[in-house]
């Protein structure tokens, strides 16, 4: 055997580690490192390792249930045995069920990931149609909307499991792209009304110094040959000497001027 050792194998604390996920990891860090009842037929190495990657609270756990023997002087299969014993608690099919029956998909769980938790609750259900019964809880389980109103339109005898995870990732997919999208369809519009905007602003035409009328421009006025009674200059109204006090209605009174045409 290599001494090089592939993957890295984690210690084990049954405060905050699953036993059974570990057993399974520990398993292939053997296979992997070639260490098999093979190479190693009296389980020694297996053994070592094993209590090597203990905590030191699980060890003495370990220590407990092996008594009155020394845990290293216990089989590797039978410390596994113990191990086994302590940490899988007895599961009562009927209470198994119950939680499967009542979930439901969370939130922010995607339809594929809730059908995968889906399928986690079934490990001790004992149903024996695994498949059907995962399709039905999957979709009366589903939360309210697009993707659970499609599936209960499907053809019961037609829709497996598989085909429904499949028409709720689509819908899923498309609602988002959608939403995405969404804030895009306004954008058009809005630009035609900056562009609306900036033209008037453009076009508006400025005052007429003459009268101060907005409709028409000075060289057009025809005030253009009154004099002001104020200032006796001709070209402009009264109310338009020296460029102030512009008027806003387009009324015009020119009672106090004269026309020196």
């Amino acid at each position: 055997m290599s001494s090089l050792q592939f993957g890295v194998l984690s210690s084990f604390d049954h405060t905050m580690q699953s036993w059974k996920s570990y057993k399974g990891r520990i398993a292939q860090w053997y296979i992997a490192n070639d260490i098999t009842e093979t190479s190693d037929a009296t389980g020694t190495k297996r053994r070592a390792i094993l209590l090597s990657a203990l905590s030191d609270g699980t060890f003495k756990l370990a220590s407990d249930l092996a008594l009155p023997k020394e845990l290293q002087d216990v089989p590797f299969e039978d410390i596994l045995q113990l191990l086994d014993k302590h940490f899988t608690p007895k599961r009562c099919g009927f209470g198994e069920r119950c939680n499967f029956y009542a979930a439901s998909q969370h939130a922010d769980e995607t339809p594929t990931q809730w059908a995968a938790r889906l399928r986690g609750l079934t490990a001790h259900c004992g149903f024996s149609n695994v498949e059907e019964t995962l399709r039905d809880r999957f979709v009366m389980g589903m939360l309210p909307g697009h993707e659970r109103n499609k599936l209960f339109a499907q053809d019961l005898a037609e829709l497996t499991l598989a085909k429904a995870i499949e028409v709720a990732e689509t819908i899923r997919s498309a609602r988002m792209v959608a939403a995405a999208t969404a804030h895009l369809a306004g954008q058009p519009e809005q630009l035609y009304k900056i562009n609306q905007k900036a033209a008037s602003k453009t076009i508006s035409v400025d005052k007429c110094l003459v009268c101060g009328r907005s409709n028409h421009t000075s060289s057009k006025c025809r005030f253009a040959k009154y004099k002001c009674k104020k200032c006796n200059v001709q070209g402009h109204l009264q109310r338009m000497c020296n460029k102030v006090n512009y008027i806003v209605t387009d009324e015009v009174d020119e009672g106090d001027d004269v026309f020196t045409g």
